[in-house]
């Protein structure tokens, strides 16, 4: 309850207006009442985004991913995190804000590794056939998902199926731009 307030809160207000009071206004509870499960407030927003994490992750683990068929199951693994997002538009406010404050620090990044065990682990296997750098691969594909997302979730863009195709291939060109000159992304040679 005190994530899902926080995350609220921080979606509607933006995170350099969030307190702690206003979250507990929002659940109509007591301030210490947060403070009885959180030392502060940046361990709450710190926490807050690894519950994003983690139900983002879970719902990348539950798409099948075949190796035979590695463009689908990329596109299929995209789709499903982008669907997440904009159909939860409050944590993806929250996720785009928190990336960007000061509460992102070397330290949240990488207890990531844990929040996205899964995605870790797929990036550590897949990386190699993307033949780019994983940490330019993983900010160009978090951040212009995260700023579609919210453009969706807030009504911006018509969230249809073929706005999402275009949003999937603008990204997936700008990632194969980089070094495939047809700007395909190919399956691996096993």
């Amino acid at each position: 309850m005190i994530q899902d307030a926080t995350i609220s809160c921080v979606a509607e207000i933006g995170l350099e207006n969030f307190t702690t009071k206003k979250a507990a206004d929002m659940m109509g509870i007591s301030e210490g009442t947060i403070f009885n499960n959180y030392p502060n407030k940046a361990a709450l927003l710190v926490d807050c985004l690894y519950s994003i994490d983690s139900e983002i992750d879970a719902t990348l683990k539950a798409v099948p991913f075949h190796v035979s068929d590695f463009s689908d199951s990329i596109h299929t693994m995209w789709s499903a995190s982008f669907k997440y997002l904009i159909t939860h538009g409050d944590n993806a406010s929250f996720y785009f804000q928190f990336r960007r404050s000061s509460y992102y620090t070397t330290e949240v990044m990488q207890g990531q590794n844990k929040s996205f065990g899964f995605f870790t682990k797929f990036l550590m296997i897949y990386m190699k056939f993307f033949k780019i750098n994983p940490d330019i691969f993983w900010v160009f594909m978090i951040e212009t998902t995260i700023n579609f997302a919210i453009r969706f979730a807030h009504g911006n863009l018509e969230p249809t199926d073929e706005n999402i195709e275009s949003v999937y291939k603008l990204i997936m060109n700008g990632i194969n731009g980089i070094y495939h000159p047809d700007g395909i992304l190919e399956s691996p040679n096993l």
